[in-house]
């Protein structure tokens, strides 16, 4: 193992444009061409953990005004996501339960909208599924900057015996070109979930799957993973659904571990969790994780308080109060991009025309996400078990009513000034 390391302007439309058009390109090392909102500008309020205080809040009306939103629209926006209803998923985790729901916003540093839906939610564990595949991103970050020596970046190749020597001797000789980065754009070919059942999520409940050899194609009895279902980096020519797959992120946790030398949940916990005040975490397991715990397309459990800690740390691109987690050139890479599925920006206006161009959304599934908005200083977390039916009207719904609280003054998408009078 390498030694341990030494230690909201509006973006002009045609930056946008030549950002996208770089980043939609063959060239996933394409330049950061787009400014970016300065930390300086964010609150530099940073929560202690819930066991010394936890965030900040107000409910007073006049401060949130002040912090430039309505408190009767917030409490619209709440009303409207806790009415929203659930379906039955099980995780078997204490703590979690189904049918809980919570949203949070977060403004300059304040909470200004706590919203749960019944006695215990405020209080619960919730599945934040795919938002592991965001996370195991952040940690690809942080073991780029703590690992210096391993040259290790969004061009590497994914299969290279320094960090991936199980995936030796190669079982597709194609895999030999994937990049990180194609992991990280759903292009590298590996098993898409929509190919076959044994790829649908995370982690699997069939008591002859096993992650490590299935993960990299080594799986007798599901040799599906073996062989790509498309050229890397070509997921256009994928024609059986979405090239989204679980899979190729599952490689980080063989990763995470082989150069920390921690199973991948214990380095996420001290590299970035423990360090942004998280408290309690659980992860979904089945009989085929073997010592496995995070499976880095997506199994953890956070309180969501702390699922909005995570946010807030990609708000302020990596920083905690001072300590640098990930280099805040490695967050902008995603954000500054609509390429990456799990890290959305809204540059393309792909959330809406009328919303700031510098939006950015997670994903997962049961619409569990959070939301930032670095030229507003804004957050919004959603969590719960929504069936996915909900999907395209949560988005729309949620937006609307987020917006219509604002009373500060921003740049949408479209180069218009909303609540400039």
């Amino acid at each position: 193992m390498p030694a341990a390391p030494v230690a909201r302007p509006a973006i002009p439309s045609a930056a946008i444009l030549l950002f996208v058009l770089a980043c939609e390109s063959n060239d996933p090392a394409a330049p950061d061409a787009s400014p970016h909102p300065s930390a300086a500008a964010l609150s530099t309020y940073f929560p202690p953990s819930e066991s010394n205080g936890g965030w900040r809040k107000t409910t007073d009306r006049a401060r949130i005004r002040d912090l430039g939103m309505d408190s009767d629209k917030l409490k619209n926006l709440g009303q409207y996501l806790m009415s929203l209803p659930y379906e039955n998923y099980s995780v078997n985790v204490s703590g979690y339960k189904a049918s809980n729901k919570a949203a949070i916003v977060v403004k300059d540093g304040w909470i200004l909208g706590e919203y749960y839906n019944q006695s215990g939610a405020n209080n619960a564990l919730y599945y934040t599924a795919s938002n592991g595949k965001t996370f195991a991103m952040l940690l690809a970050g942080h073991m780029a900057q703590s690992y210096p020596g391993l040259d290790f970046g969004p061009t590497s190749k994914l299969y290279d015996r320094r960090w991936l020597p199980q995936g030796f001797p190669l079982t597709d000789s194609r895999k030999g070109a994937i990049t990180i980065d194609q992991v990280f754009r759903h292009a590298s070919g590996i098993i898409p979930e929509d190919h076959h059942q044994i790829a649908s999520g995370a982690v699997q409940t069939e008591s002859s799957w096993n992650f490590e050899p299935f993960t990299v194609g080594k799986d007798a009895q599901w040799p599906e993973s073996a062989k790509l279902a498309y050229e890397p980096g070509k997921p256009s020519s994928y024609t059986k659904g979405s090239p989204y797959s679980s899979v190729a992120f599952n490689h980080l946790s063989l990763v995470f571990r082989n150069v920390s030398g921690k199973e991948a949940s214990v380095y996420l916990k001290s590299a970035i969790l423990d360090r942004i005040g998280v408290g309690k975490t659980a992860y979904k397991l089945t009989s085929g994780m073997g010592d496995t715990r995070y499976a880095a397309a997506g199994n953890a459990l956070l309180g969501a308080r702390d699922f909005m800690r995570v946010g807030y740390l990609m708000l302020h691109e990596g920083d905690w109060n001072g300590g640098r987690i990930f280099p805040a050139a490695w967050l902008r890479r995603f954000t500054g991009s609509t390429a990456y599925t799990n890290i959305r920006s809204n540059r393309d206006c792909r959330w809406g025309a009328k919303y700031p161009a510098d939006l950015y959304r997670t994903t997962g599934s049961g619409l569990n996400w959070v939301l930032v908005v670095p030229s507003l200083d804004l957050l919004l977390t959603f969590n719960g078990r929504t069936p996915r039916s909900k999907r395209d009207e949560v988005d729309r719904e949620s937006l609307q009513r987020l917006f219509a609280a604002v009373t500060e003054r921003y740049v949408a998408c479209d180069g218009t000034v909303v609540n400039g009078g």
